[in-house]
């Protein structure tokens, strides 16, 4: 099949009413980040950004390990605000939101900062990054390469995607592929499925495994853990999978074609910096998509000679329409 790539397509302010005491120096900023995830995928990022802003702030910084401890959640959160010690409160993990919800009622002069999405309260800060828009682009990259019948991506006209469990912000990574494939490669589709778990790592290479056997070339995973499973079995089928949050080219080298980055390290080290510099965080969301430099699509060196010149060229003009508005990237369609 020839290559038939398709042409590039044609808020509300924040409140203004600060939480906690007044501007932080760089002295005294006391910044606390808690959740269960510091150590593996998105969460490597974040403590990337808190190290970085500690190291170029000298801001003191306390990492609270929260396990598996579900009847205490609550306890830690309340642990950290009740003293009104900790400037900035960042915390990361959707099993946090109810214990969260209820200590920022208890404690509303607390700054609390979530990662990531939105959650209902007026008073917290929400990092929300737009997912959508860097899977836009894998699909862009995964659609093209199979129009054009290139090298290892020739057997099928389908290019394949693996979820953890079916959440909104999981289906807003499949749409996203979606409307990229859809906009840029003719007559692509995309062959998707849901493991119903992100801990399951087996299971995650289960169905990679069959996707693969039914001719996909390549899958893209949004499964945590579980799409670790997607990674190996990309290497044991001799095929190529896309990681996600964070860089996953060195996992299986040669099959891992790209990594869709969620750059948490950028958006914990710019929100600090800007309380260092005297422009505190405010309560609402602050979004992260690829025109702020939260959003990137890193191609992996070891294949990126696969990677016919003109696809390339396609993409970067695709992440730039992204970035000036010139492509929308919409969820719900």
């Amino acid at each position: 099949m020839k290559a038939k790539f398709r042409n590039l397509a044609a808020g509300s302010a924040l409140a203004a009413m600060l939480l906690g005491a007044g501007n932080a120096s760089a002295e005294t900023l006391k910044v606390a980040a808690i959740s269960g995830y510091f150590s593996q995928g998105f969460g490597i990022a974040i403590m990337n950004g808190l190290k970085k802003a500690e190291t170029d702030f000298g801001v003191e910084l306390k990492i609270v390990d929260t396990g598996n401890r579900a009847l205490d959640y609550e306890e830690q959160f309340n642990n950290i605000a009740k003293g009104g010690e900790y400037d900035l409160v960042f915390v990361m993990g959707w099993e946090l939101v109810d214990a969260l919800q209820k200590s920022n009622q208890a404690y509303p002069d607390q700054r609390f900062i979530f990662i990531d999405g939105v959650l209902d309260s007026p008073s917290m800060t929400y990092v929300d990054f737009v997912e959508e828009e860097g899977s836009y682009l894998v699909g862009a990259l995964t659609g093209m390469l199979a129009a054009a019948d290139a090298e290892g991506f020739n057997s099928s006209d389908e290019v394949g995607f693996i979820g953890g469990r079916d959440i909104p912000v999981i289906r807003n990574f499949l749409m996203g592929m979606e409307q990229g494939v859809a906009e840029q490669a003719e007559g692509v589709s995309v062959s998707s499925v849901f493991a119903g778990t992100f801990d399951d790592p087996a299971k995650g290479s289960e169905l990679a495994m069959t996707l693969y056997g039914q001719g996909v070339d390549v899958i893209y995973q949004a499964a945590g853990p579980t799409g670790e499973g997607v990674l190996q079995a990309a290497k044991a089928a001799g095929k190529y999978a896309v990681g996600v949050d964070i860089d996953q080219c060195g996992t299986a080298p040669g099959n891992i074609l790209a990594s869709m980055l969620k750059r948490a390290d950028v958006a914990v080290y710019d929100l600090i910096k800007g309380e260092v510099e005297g422009k505190p965080v405010k309560p609402g969301p602050v979004s992260y998509g690829v025109a702020a430099g939260g959003i990137e699509l890193k191609i992996c060196d070891e294949v990126a000679d696969k990677i016919p010149a003109e696809v390339k060229t396609k993409l970067e003009e695709v992440r730039s329409g992204i970035a000036d508005g010139k492509i929308q990237v919409k969820l719900n369609q």
